[in-house]
Parts: C-alpha cells; sequence; structure tokens
C-alpha cells in the first residue's frame, strides 16, 4: 500500500444543456453549498488520494481556483470539448508518481465512503473497476424510437455510475487506442477500456448516488439531505477509558446508554436534574455554566457529550401555557445548543444529539416538541460543518419504550415500541467510529 498513489479526478466541465439554466448544474448552490464542492468533501474526506484534479470549462477556472484554495492537493484544469477529451485532460494532467486514478462526475455528491473506498481496493486487483447498479424499472431496446424491438433481461443488465477506477497505465492506454481509432465521444472510460480487451470488476454502487441533470434532479437532491443515513455503521476504534458526558441519564434511554458506556470501559459522567453526583438543570443556564465547570475542573477534555434529556407536554396548541412551551424549548433545544457551546471535547471526539423521529412531520397535540426536533436536527448539520474537528451525528429513532412515552400515549399507540438497548448499541457503534459527522441515524424497530 506505502506505493500506491491513487489520483481522484472530477470531471466537472460540461455546460448542462438539459438543466435548462445559464449556470452549469455543478455549480448551483445545494443546502449552501455548490454541488461540486459536496463532492469533493467526500473525496477529501476519504483520505484515499495522493491528489484531486477538478477538470472544469475556462470560464470557472479562477472562481474554482479560488473556491478549492484551502483544500489540500487540488488542481484545477481546463476541461474538453467532450467528456472523453477531458477525462484526457484530467490523465494528462496527473502526477508523474500517479499509478491509479479515479474518475467521478462531480454532480453526484452522494457518493459514499464506502464507494470510494471499495474502488480503491477493487482496482488494485483487477485494474479496471466501474460502479454499477441495478434496474426497477424494465429496459426495452429500440432502434427507431417508436417501437420497442427487444425486452431483454433486466437482471443480466445494470445501470452504469461513477467513480470508476482505473491502473494508471492502462487507462492511459485506453484513450490513446481510442484517439488512434478516432472515437471521440465515449460515454465513459469503462467503455474504452472494454474494447480494450480488458475485463472490468463491478463495485456496488447505491440508488443515492444520484447524477444532477435536470432542475427536478436538482430539487431532489435537496431532499435527500433530509433523509437518515442507510447504511450499516462499523466500529473501527475502541472506547475502553474514553471519557463521555450523558445529559438526561436517569431517562430511559440515558439509564441504558450509561450501562452500555460502562460495560464498554468507558468513564461515564451522568447528568440530570437530580441523583447524580453533579447535577444539571437544563431550564437554568447558571445551572449548566457550573455542571461543566465541574466536570472539566475534575476530569479535564472529555472524548463525547450525548444529550438523550428531552421533555414533551401533549396539548393543543390552544391549550398549551407560554411556560409550558417555553419549558419544552428550553429544554429540547436551548439546553441542547448550550451543552454543545459549554462542553471541551477533545479532537476527533463526538457530540451525539438524540432528536426524534417526529423530527420530518408535525404530530397532533405535540407540535412544540415536532418542531424542537426538527431543529435538533438542523442545529446538529449545521454544527457538523462547524466543527470539523469533531464527529457531530443526530440519531432519530423511532417511538421508543421510555417512562415519558407510556405517561402520554395509550396502550395501543404503544405497540412495538423501540428498546432503549437498541438506542445505546447504536450510539455506542458511533462513538467507535472515526470520519463520522453530518448524519442523520435512523434507528427503526425489526
Amino acid at each position: 500500500m506505502q506505493n500506491i498513489r491513487m489520483t481522484a479526478i472530477l470531471l466537472m466541465a460540461g455546460i448542462g444543456s438539459r438543466f435548462q439554466s445559464a449556470l452549469p448544474k455543478q455549480y448551483h448552490n445545494l443546502s449552501g453549498k455548490k454541488v461540486y464542492l459536496h463532492t469533493l468533501d467526500t473525496f477529501v474526506k476519504s483520505n484515499l488520494f495522493y491528489e484531486i484534479i477538478l477538470v472544469c470549462d475556462k470560464d470557472f477556472i479562477a472562481t474554482v481556483c479560488k473556491e478549492v484554495a484551502h483544500y489540500p492537493n487540488c488542481k484545477v484544469i481546463e476541461g474538453g470539448k467532450t467528456r472523453q477529451e477531458s477525462s484526457y485532460l484530467g490523465l494528462l494532467a496527473c502526477h508523474a508518481n500517479s499509478n491509479f486514478v479515479m474518475i467521478h462526475d462531480a454532480v453526484r455528491p452522494f457518493v459514499s465512503l464506502r464507494i470510494l473506498q471499495e474502488n480503491f481496493e477493487q482496482v488494485l486487483k483487477h485494474k479496471a473497476v466501474d460502479t454499477c447498479i441495478s434496474s426497477a424499472d424494465t429496459l426495452v431496446h429500440t432502434q427507431n424510437g417508436s417501437h420497442i424491438d427487444d425486452i431483454p433481461l433486466r437482471s443480466a443488465y445494470l445501470r452504469g455510475q461513477t467513480p470508476q477506477s482505473f491502473c494508471y497505465k492502462l487507462i492511459c492506454k485506453a484513450h490513446e487506442h481510442a484517439l488512434n481509432a478516432k472515437q471521440e465521444n465515449a460515454s465513459d472510460d469503462c467503455q474504452l477500456v472494454h474494447n480494450l480487451g480488458h475485463k472490468i470488476a463491478i463495485v456496488r454502487g447505491d440508488e443515492r448516488n444520484i447524477k444532477i441533470t435536470t432542475s427536478l434532479d436538482l430539487f431532489l437532491a435537496e431532499q435527500m439531505f433530509r433523509l437518515p443515513i442507510k447504511q450499516e455503521i462499523t466500529p473501527n476504534t475502541s472506547i475502553r477509558g474514553k471519557k463521555y458526558i450523558v445529559i438526561g441519564s436517569n431517562g430511559g434511554m440515558g439509564r441504558e446508554i450509561c450501562r452500555q458506556l460502562e460495560q464498554a470501559g468507558a468513564i461515564v459522567i451522568p447528568l440530570a436534574r437530580k441523583k447524580t453526583a453533579i447535577t444539571i438543570d437544563l431550564n437554568d443556564t447558571k445551572s449548566m455554566e457550573i455542571a461543566f465547570q465541574s466536570i472539566h475542573g475534575q476530569y479535564g477534555m472529555v472524548d463525547g457529550l450525548i444529550n438523550a434529556a428531552g421533555i414533551l407536554i401533549k396539548k393543543p396548541l390552544d391549550k398549551i401555557t407560554l411556560t409550558e412551551i417555553t419549558k419544552i424549548l428550553q429544554v429540547n433545544l436551548t439546553g441542547v445548543i448550550l451543552s454543545c457551546k459549554m462542553a471541551k471535547i477533545k479532537a476527533q471526539g463526538h457530540i451525539i444529539n438524540i432528536s426524534s423521529s417526529s423530527y420530518f412531520k408535525g404530530r397532533k397535540n405535540y407540535g412544540i416538541y415536532s418542531s424542537t426536533k426538527a431543529a435538533l436536527v438542523n442545529f446538529t448539520q449545521s454544527l457538523a460543518d462547524e466543527k470539523k474537528d469533531l464527529c457531530v451525528n443526530v440519531i432519530v429513532p423511532q417511538r421508543t419504550d421510555t417512562k415519558m412515552r407510556r405517561m402520554h400515549f395509550s396502550a395501543k399507540e404503544n405497540e412495538n415500541l423501540l428498546d432503549p438497548k437498541t438506542i445505546a448499541v447504536k450510539v455506542l457503534k458511533i462513538l467507535k467510529v472515526k470520519n463520522l459527522s453530518g448524519e442523520i441515524i435512523e434507528i427503526r424497530a425489526q
């Protein structure tokens, strides 16, 4: 692995004729950031690449250079008239020491770290790799576009995505062969390698790895930022001996989280309004300041903060009082925000905020509660962008078997509840993972 030098080539020179906008799609904002920058963030976060080359239209070179100036090992070059030409220019711009390349559409901002990692691993074995997914739609073959000539077996066909990864010498040879054969507008790089007769391995893609081609795609992409993470979280580090603050340690979720942390050998610092060595009242800012001063005086900087406290008052808006509204806002939102501000957390440490599945859609008679949970998700995503040295995530469990839940809902409404232990196990998995941040992590009943 020591001699592997992988270059990433992000193709972004297209003018976006199907997008129907004077501004190419890669430069449109998506959740407050340009599309291509979301893609670049994921590539940088992977730590897989020796260098990253951005191939763009000449009219945007100055802008892109300015926007990526703070990113490490990035190079911006002018693209060509076709995708094939832009890809070849990217290859020619690679560092002399590069021996593998990963070519990706910059307008696929939802490419996952898993896809990048598997491309990296498989290209070392096979020298050519494509990222593919199956089709849920029936495929038809037509010669003239007006009549069906054949309906092939769907299971025998896959949809090609990117990235596509190659041994550098192989992909250069494929491009040169295409140029000599006067082939100048291939749909992708795998087509050129296939023309050489070289076998191409397949990495499993993802339905979320969409290519933003139309204005509808951009709208759907905005909504996708609201979706919870789906892939399995695989622990890769230990939490033994690490120090974690758990706010709401006397509640159903908090108590189970503390128990699981202790079993894993972590040092737990439980916080609640009573029955803990250090008490805290999320309704009282002074109480919070004293609690965190006491913690850091006794323990120093900690490895993580888990916000598991919450309050639910189930009343219609015309019946709930201002005092009750203020209390819900203070405990479920303001208190969480202040705890994230006051906690002194080591670099690479964690913040886990526990929201609720009600964040996605407001619920009758507890709209204030649902509103705070939606706000908590947005706050966590914002904080993750600010705190690049921390892993900041939010958990959105479905209905959970806690005392608070059973106080406010009927027996029928409390069927098929999540066990708090399920949430605690997920919390520990997240704490054992590096480089997971800004995610909405859904927990559903099995």
